[in-house]
């Protein structure tokens, strides 16, 4: 049984919510990046709100995790399916930290003060995985 005001509820519900402010997000960068294509800005900002997303389906599904073994009787099934929801939380935090590298090439292009996004980006990577590595 699960208590709708649980924190494992609250959590997971907060996660869904960033996945849904990032999607909203990675739309509005495609379709600037649609308009003006040869904007290399419009670029960078649509492969940062893809990454964003990815780190938060990744938190988002680490938290799904958390309700497996509540709502799965059979333990072995279970048991599949974290290792299956966890590889898969692997997969999307590694898939994040591969935009990293084209993040930095297009930094070098298009920022004034390359130090400060270092540090934002490093501070949501941080965040990312210390969610992720749960």
């Amino acid at each position: 049984m699960t208590v709708l005001n649980s924190p494992a509820v609250s959590e997971l519900d907060d996660a869904a919510r960033a996945v849904e402010r990032a999607g909203e997000g990675l739309q509005r960068a495609c379709t600037t990046l649609a308009r003006r294509g040869d904007d290399v800005r419009a670029l960078r900002a649509a492969v940062r709100s893809a990454a964003r997303l990815t780190r938060a389906l990744a938190t988002a599904v680490d938290g799904i995790v958390d309700h497996v073994p509540r709502s799965v009787v059979r333990a072995e099934t279970a048991d599949d399916l974290v290792a299956d929801l966890k590889a898969l939380r692997n997969c999307l935090a590694t898939g994040a930290a591969v935009a990293d590298p084209a993040l930095d090439d297009l930094r070098d292009l298009t920022l004034s003060d390359p130090e400060g996004e270092f540090a934002r980006s490093y501070q949501e990577w941080a965040a990312a995985s210390t969610s992720a590595g749960s």
